[in-house]
């Protein structure tokens, strides 16, 4: 589209030069230009040609009659349709080349403005009798890259689906304020849309902070009291035995050793098993009331098994609290 309105320029600087040079001083030579670039096939934008002083010049009073239609003609064709045309009195006629353009420059204006495009509502706009012209002369602005379109002539009714038209009209002076105004609004609206995606923008980014503040404090945290785990479950191991020295089994769930290890533990420093004043107990050794018949009260006893003497006083039980200890183990069979 931006290609064919470059087109449309390069075409048109021509009769600029021309309205611009020296000799382009009768108003039938002003007449001649607009003639010319309203007929020519690539000239489709004209506001830079009614700007020329020559041209202008023919709105004056000194003006021949027959030569004041011809610049309200270019206006026309630079922003009005072909209803305008027929509209208008006083108005010089359109050769075939004329013709055709103005119905051109009229499809692009009614596509643009017109939904939907019916075969009926174009063919009275652009005074084409037959749905064929009209095909032809669409076929044509699409050919011209003037719209993209598709015709459908077996709905009902038969329409024209234009899909983008090109920049090719130029903007009528009376309908500056009102563009003018849509702008403003426009503007203000997307500086609203700004400033609401600013906002989110910010909130967001304040909420990231927040959450990435937290994760770090939680794995500070975290590694804070992995650090005191495991300081605790050293200190653990190292008095995991029971030793004289008053040894607890600390942290043994926490270093993964069971109470069987603490047993054999003891049984390797002498206080259970192995060495020892040792008595065997059996079980016809019971008495009538369910105790160890021959046990002393510093005795605990356990049926077949050797018991240290020694180990009470090891494990600072004392001879003083062992005589309290008597265990029932049942009644004899």
């Amino acid at each position: 589209m931006d290609q064919i309105h470059t087109r449309a320029m390069d075409a048109l600087q021509p009769f600029i030069h021309l309205a611009n040079s020296s000799s382009a001083t009768s108003p039938r030579f002003a007449a001649n230009i607009i003639t010319n670039a309203t007929a020519s096939p690539q000239t489709y934008v004209f506001a830079e040609l009614l700007e020329r002083p020559t041209i202008q010049a023919l709105r004056s009073p000194d003006t021949p009659a027959e030569f004041h239609g011809y610049l309200t003609l270019l206006e026309i064709f630079a922003w009005g349709t072909w209803q305008d045309y027929q509209r208008t009195p006083n108005l010089p006629p359109l050769n075939d080349d004329q013709a055709r353009k103005l119905r051109l420059l009229s499809l692009l204006s009614l596509s643009a403005t017109t939904k939907p495009l019916t075969y009926d509502a174009l063919m009275g706009a652009l005074s084409i009798s037959a749905p064929a012209d009209l095909e032809f002369l669409v076929t044509a602005a699409i050919y011209s890259s003037l719209i993209t379109a598709r015709l459908s002539p077996a709905t009902a009714p038969p329409t024209v689906n234009v899909t983008s038209v090109a920049p090719l009209r130029d903007v009528k002076p009376q309908s500056l304020p009102t563009m003018i105004s849509t702008l403003t609004q426009w503007e203000a609206r997307c500086g609203a849309v700004i400033s609401d995606i600013e906002a989110e923008i910010a909130k967001i980014r304040a909420d990231s902070a927040q959450r990435r503040a937290e994760e770090s404090a939680r794995a500070a945290l975290i590694e804070k009291t992995l650090a005191n785990w495991n300081s605790e479950g050293s200190g653990g191991e190292a008095g995991a035995g029971l030793d004289g020295s008053g040894g607890r089994a600390t942290g043994s769930k926490k270093l993964g050793w069971k109470p069987r290890d603490l047993g054999a533990g003891l049984r390797g420093r002498g206080i259970i098993g192995g060495g020892g004043n040792k008595r065997e107990f059996k079980a016809d050794e019971f008495d009538d009331d369910g105790f160890w018949d021959n046990s002393t009260e510093g005795d605990l006893p356990g049926p077949g098994m050797d018991i240290d003497e020694g180990a009470g006083a090891r494990m600072g039980l004392g001879s003083a609290g062992a005589r309290h200890v008597k265990r029932i183990l049942g009644k004899k069979s």
